[in-house]
């Protein structure tokens, strides 16, 4: 009896070891998958990229003998699955946003890759990008099996800083080879701006952009703090202590000057009108090449090298034209500008990310160099709560 009963169950025990193998066969059969490390791709939302598109490919283990078609398809049930695997609160994206170029892709035979599954986007600057929104694309059938675990590919869109490098000039200076000095000459009226975050002060005075003697942004000065911004003229300097900067934030900057008004000049300090005054220089002529280091324009520079920038600086711009407050604190505008603006001569983003070159943004050609080697230093900015 214990023989037969021993036999019994070395039957048993055979019969689940085939059944084991048969499921590691099934296991392992050919399977179509999406091809990407990741089964997520981000597509960051900006004010100034209004489409765009997204490619991936669809893979099997091993060589076919025919060729083998993989039929795709949006699926919006899926965000669902999306939050629970991720943590997140994203929304199904508008059908109004993309477009499945590619519905259906072919492995060919003797091959392992599919052709490019296409995904374009649309319309992409009316989403809020304060939202996160998800486009699931995923293995509808295929003439072969399909892995369940990668048979999706997860479109992630959300809302990208605007800035994400900046320069830090630090004991640096910047001047401009004027290819087309006649866009920054002559300016009746004018608009200067930038977007620094001094680490310190410390010193007499620290520059930030213009001419010395002529008509000059910088902060300090003898008899006035170290940290307090002044519009420097050939016809008497502006200043007040409400122009104190800041260390270790960002402050933007803008000054108006309007010879037809007399010489008026406005500052602003993110956004707020600060100080009104008059310093009738005429008509401004600041594409002025520099000679030597003691003139012509400069960012982060005047007279000598005592008088550097300490900390970081972004979006300077020049504008032949008087903006307004409103057109300051318009949404974005501290961070970014339109290239082809109506009145904007000259615009250095800084966002480079490497070497000593600025481009000039606005069209004009008007690029700038650096003497020493530029710090570039990764941000958000508008930083996000």
């Amino acid at each position: 009896m214990k023989l037969k009963n021993l036999y019994l169950v070395s039957i048993a025990l055979l019969a689940g070891v085939f059944a084991a193998c048969s499921d590691d066969t099934e296991t392992f059969d050919n399977r179509v998958y999406v091809n990407a490390p990741v089964k997520t791709s981000s597509v960051l939302l900006k004010n100034t990229v209004p489409s765009t598109e997204g490619q991936f490919q669809i893979a099997m283990a091993k060589p076919e003998g025919k060729d083998v078609t993989v039929s795709m398809k949006v699926e919006p049930g899926l965000v669902e699955a999306y939050n629970a695997a991720y943590y997140d609160k994203a929304e199904a994206l508008p059908s109004g946003h993309y477009t499945l170029e590619s519905q259906q892709v072919t492995i060919l035979a003797g091959s392992i890759l599919s052709d490019a599954v296409t995904v374009k986007f649309n319309n992409l600057t009316e989403l809020d990008r304060e939202k996160v929104y998800v486009l699931p694309i995923t293995i509808e059938k295929a003439t072969v099996g399909i892995l369940q675990s990668a048979r999706t590919m997860y479109y992630v869109l959300k809302g990208a800083a605007l800035i994400n490098v900046v320069a830090d000039i630090t004991k640096n200076l910047i001047y401009v080879d004027w290819k087309k000095p006649e866009v920054a000459n002559n300016l009746k009226q004018l608009t200067a701006e930038a977007l620094i975050r001094p680490n310190k002060f410390g010193k007499m005075l620290s520059s930030v952009m213009g001419i010395e003697g002529y008509f000059l942004l910088r902060i300090g000065d003898s008899g006035i703090p170290d940290n307090q911004l002044q519009v420097a003229t050939s016809k008497g300097n502006l200043t007040s202590s409400d122009l104190a900067i800041p260390t270790g934030e960002w402050t933007h900057i803008a000054v108006t000057y309007d010879a037809d008004a007399g010489g008026k000049i406005t500052v602003y300090l993110n956004g707020k009108n600060m100080l009104e005054g008059t310093a009738n220089c005429g008509a401004i002529n600041w594409a002025q090449t520099k000679t030597d280091e003691g003139n012509g324009f400069w960012i982060g520079h005047s007279y000598n090298r005592d008088r550097w920038l300490e900390g970081e600086i972004t979006e300077c711009r020049i504008w032949n034209k008087v903006l307004t407050q409103n057109e300051i604190n318009a949404k974005d505008h501290f961070y970014q500008v339109e290239p082809d603006a109506a009145g904007l001569v000259s615009y250095w983003k800084f966002d480079e990310g490497v070497g000593t070159s600025i481009a000039d943004y606005s069209g004009n050609g008007n690029n700038a160099t650096a003497l020493e080697p530029i710090t570039w230093n990764a941000v958000e900015l508008p930083a996000k709560n």
